[in-house]
């Protein structure tokens, strides 16, 4: 396993309390595999995706629990040893495409810049390599010498998962990547990123709340709520037989890519606030399933699925696809 979590907890100061924003996560990824990472804004998605990194603002705190990556803890490692992680085997794509690119330098400056301090690489090497890094994400060469402002937003995107391959990582974190995207430039950049995880044999982390996104292109998926993951495994597994209450009302919130007429189901209600929780699962309050004990215990998550009625996924799955099942009472 390229990536193992376990028990993992960030957690930001705030002027109302601690704010528990990734809380216990379990979260294996696979040498080679594209794992999709989903969930409603504000479950905590970012906030693991940047604390795998190391690249947590000052408010937010490692709380607890191991990120072995390669073989070997790197929560207790030195900063200046993480660094060393940083870019080279684990690297990174902002959601907007500007946040990663310095908009007063040439796209080949800030590509040369990674590749001779980061990747110790002469001139002429290391322009060789920012030139076929362009041609990979299918960028011409000679944009090379312009700036970023002169790029559409999806050739930005492509320009930036060109300086996160720079140094060859072994895995990429994808930061909703193709969110401030039109249709089809995301579906032309998740090719791209498609393409380059296959001939390459990258693992990649593709943080994203939109369903069809992963239904595209991830192999495996981890539905995250509130600072959890609900539930985990293949892409086919969770997408087509869920077995969770919020990942069934998930596969139901978004449209029928095939063409189906069946209305979307909206889950009513908003994820907790992260500060001085309660006992019990955090979708108790809106998950039409719920029961007593669902409301005073916590489960774990057992075989891929955090729920007590797990067991009872087929009959529960039937039910969460009418809408009066979500309905607010």
């Amino acid at each position: 396993m390229l990536l193992s979590v376990r028990d993992f907890a960030v957690h930001y100061r705030s002027a109302a309390g601690t704010v528990r924003a990734v809380d216990g996560v379990d979260l294996d990824v696979p040498e080679g595999s594209i794992t999709g990472l989903v969930g409603e804004s504000g479950c905590g998605k970012s906030t693991l995706g940047r604390a795998l990194m190391g690249v947590l603002p000052d408010v937010a705190r490692i709380a607890g629990g191991s990120v072995v990556f390669e073989g070997r803890d790197i929560i207790p490692l030195s900063e200046r040893d993480r660094r060393a992680i940083r870019w080279r085997r684990m690297a990174f794509i902002p959601q907007t495409a500007m946040n990663a690119l310095d908009p007063v330098q040439r796209l080949g400056a800030q590509m040369l810049e990674v590749l001779r301090e980061r990747g110790g690489l002469g001139r002429a090497p290391a322009l060789a390599r920012a030139e076929d890094l362009f041609r990979q994400v299918g960028l011409d060469p000679a944009r090379l010498s312009d700036y970023p402002h002169q790029f559409s937003g999806g050739m930005r995107q492509r320009a930036s998962i060109a300086l996160a391959l720079a140094l060859n990582p072994a895995l990429v974190i994808a930061d909703e990547p193709v969110t401030a995207l039109d249709v089809i430039v995301q579906r032309q950049v998740l090719d791209v990123m498609r393409d380059l995880q296959s001939r390459l044999g990258l693992a990649m982390i593709l943080v994203t709340h939109d369903m069809a996104v992963v239904a595209y292109a991830c192999d495996r998926v981890a539905v995250m709520y509130a600072g959890r993951i609900v539930e985990a495994g293949t892409a086919a597994e969770v997408l087509e037989r869920p077995r969770h209450p919020y990942t069934m009302g998930l596969t139901h919130a978004f449209p029928d890519v095939h063409g189906g007429t069946s209305a979307l189901v909206p889950i009513e209600g908003a994820p907790p606030i992260l500060i001085d929780l309660h006992p019990g699962c955090r979708f108790a309050p809106r998950c039409p399933f719920a029961q007593a004990r669902c409301r005073s215990e916590t489960p774990g998550l057992v075989d891929g699925v955090a729920c007590f009625r797990a067991g009872e996924a087929e009959t529960l799955r039937d039910a969460a696809a009418r809408p009066e099942t979500w309905a607010a009472p």
